[in-house]
This record gives C-alpha cells, sequence and structure tokens, in this order.
C-alpha cells in the first residue's frame, strides 16, 4: 500500500509540473506573439458592473491583471477610454463618441495574487457625466456606456480589442476582453404597493375625444407581483370608465399592471375590452403624482394620484 501510494504522489506531481509548463508555453506565445503585441489585462473581477441612475456615488469597477513579457514591468499606463450609447432616442439621442477619460500609470499598480501585478478601473458617473457634459435626464435605464482598455507599454506599443486575438478577448484562460459594456441601471428601493388615492380631471371620451365629467375622486390599488418594481393595478383609467363617462366597470384585466421604470411609471398589458395606456408623468412632489394618459381608445385625462398613507413617493420621479 505504501508503494502504491509513493507512486501515486510522484504522478500526481509529474502531472502538476507538465500543466504549468503547458500553461507557461501558453502564456508565452501570446505575450510573444508579435501581432497580439505581448500585452493582456486579465480580468480579475467586475466588483460593479452598472450604473445605477438616482446615485450620485455610482461608478464602473473592475481589477485586472497586467500581464506583459516582464511580470507588469514592461507596461507604463492604462488608458480608459468612454463612450456613450443612447437607446431611449425617443426623447432625442444624446449618444457621445468614444473619448479618452483618463490613464492609470503603473505607479499606481499593486502586487496580485500572482507574478503579475492589478490596477483597478474605477469610472465613476461624475466623471462621465462631467466628461460627456450629460444631464441627469440624458441618461436612464437601457442605455450604456462602453468602456475601453488600452495597455500602453514602454515601448510605445498599445494593445486593445482592436489588435487582441480572440484567444485572448474571449478565450476563459486570459479572459481579457479590454472592452466592459457598462448597463444603466434603474434600482427599485421601495415597494410602490398600496392603496392610494386618486384625483382624475380634464376627461375625455371615445374617439372622438369627447369632454364629459368633470372629476371623479376615489382609490386604485397597487398590487405587489413577484417581480420587484411591476404591479397590478385596478383601474388603469382612474375611475374614468366608472364615470359618467362610461358608468362602467373599472379599467381592469388579468394582464393589467403598472411599472416603476426610473423615473416613469409604465403602463402595460390591457384592459378588459383590449385597450392599452399611455401614462407620461407631468408633476411630481412629496405624496403626490400627476399622469397625463390616454388608452387606445382616445379616452384621456389628467390624474393627481396621493400616495396611501401621505407617504412620499421615490425622489426619482420629482420634476
Amino acid at each position: 500500500m505504501k508503494n502504491l501510494i509513493n507512486k501515486v504522489s510522484v504522478l500526481l506531481i509529474a502531472l502538476s509540473l507538465f500543466a504549468c509548463t503547458e500553461g507557461n508555453k501558453v502564456i508565452d506565445q501570446v505575450l510573444n506573439d508579435t501581432e497580439i503585441g505581448g500585452g493582456v489585462l486579465r480580468t480579475v473581477s467586475i466588483p460593479s458592473p452598472t450604473i445605477a441612475t438616482g446615485n450620485a456615488a455610482s461608478k464602473f469597477s473592475a481589477i485586472v491583471e497586467v500581464q506583459d513579457v516582464n511580470q507588469s514591468k514592461e507596461t507604463e499606463k492604462i488608458d480608459i477610454y468612454v463612450r456613450f450609447k443612447d437607446n431611449n432616442p425617443a426623447d432625442g439621442n444624446a449618444s457621445k463618441a468614444e473619448v479618452l477619460l483618463k490613464s492609470i500609470p503603473a505607479s499606481s499598480f499593486v502586487a496580485g495574487s500572482r507574478e503579475f501585478m492589478n490596477a483597478a478601473i474605477d469610472v465613476t458617473i461624475t466623471e462621465l457625466k462631467a466628461k460627456f457634459a450629460l444631464t441627469d435626464a440624458q441618461y436612464t435605464g437601457g442605455d450604456q456606456f462602453v468602456v475601453r482598455l488600452a495597455q500602453v507599454l514602454k515601448d510605445g506599443k498599445v494593445f486593445t480589442s482592436t489588435n487582441a486575438a480572440g484567444t485572448v478577448t474571449g478565450g476563459a484562460f486570459f479572459n481579457s476582453p479590454f472592452t466592459y459594456n457598462v448597463n444603466v441601471v434603474c434600482p427599485i428601493t421601495e415597494s410602490l404597493a398600496g392603496t392610494h388615492t386618486y384625483s382624475t380631471t380634464s376627461m375625455k371620451a371615445g374617439t372622438a375625444g369627447t369632454p364629459c365629467g368633470t372629476t371623479v375622486t376615489g382609490t386604485v390599488v397597487f398590487g405587489a407581483t413577484s417581480t420587484p418594481g411591476v404591479y397590478t393595478i385596478s383601474d388603469m383609467s382612474f375611475g374614468l370608465q366608472g364615470s359618467v363617462c362610461w358608468q362602467d366597470d373599472p379599467a381592469y384585466s388579468a394582464s393589467s399592471r403598472v411599472t416603476w421604470f426610473c423615473n416613469n411609471l409604465v403602463s402595460s398589458g390591457v384592459d378588459k375590452y383590449g385597450d392599452s395606456y399611455t401614462y407620461t408623468i407631468i408633476a411630481a412632489a412629496g405624496n403626490k403624482i400627476t399622469i397625463r394618459w390616454v388608452n387606445t381608445y382616445n379616452d384621456s385625462a389628467v390624474t393627481e394620484l396621493t400616495r396611501e398613507g401621505g407617504a412620499n413617493w421615490p425622489t426619482i420621479f420629482n420634476r
């Protein structure tokens, strides 16, 4: 038995040495390849992959391992380039072309867990807004900031996503894409579920948009669902269909929903007649939100919605 254990131990040591040798051959081959140029920024971790709206301290952050042919000593700096993709052009296209944001000098690198140095990549929303002259209203959920890294060596060579092989940018061994898509997200910080009070005015009914009634008041229920920020809604018309306009049941079906999306309340699904609704917040402060809405049958109105218990709506709605 002891002899068998010794043989197994020798075999494991041999396999370990072989694996290390083969791994070094792969690294040496890539780092010495003239086409790639000997530079890799391996992604170690991405502690903060997104930019959140409504958070002045929000940032994208990643840790990269600086690989070159001399254990990071040949790398002079890392340039960070950024561009902005406005994926919500309905309110105007605020997309911005790529620009150099800043550089990280080699003096800022820190020791990593292996023989190479690490670099911290931090891109804050404050820096992005200043560089692109963006206002809070010009970026929202679904937009993207694109962060591209360029590794600059002391001999002037530059390595980035445009001159790296697929084994570097997409391979599991190096995991060095050089480019990161940073999504803009809208955090759900609280639940909007509850029984809220409405006062609906400026009512018009039907395809002709005929004025009807004056004011209707009542309550509407936002019911929690399994998806944060998405709620069932007991009356998509906030009382209009039950008023003198139609003297009907509330505008509701099993699909009726209202969604908290960034600084908006978005209606989805349909009412019992198959009509969908478009909500536009025109004013909001404290515990009141004013919504102008219209449905596909051309019913329309303006509704002031007071939150249950007089609590304030999230400040992201304020306008």
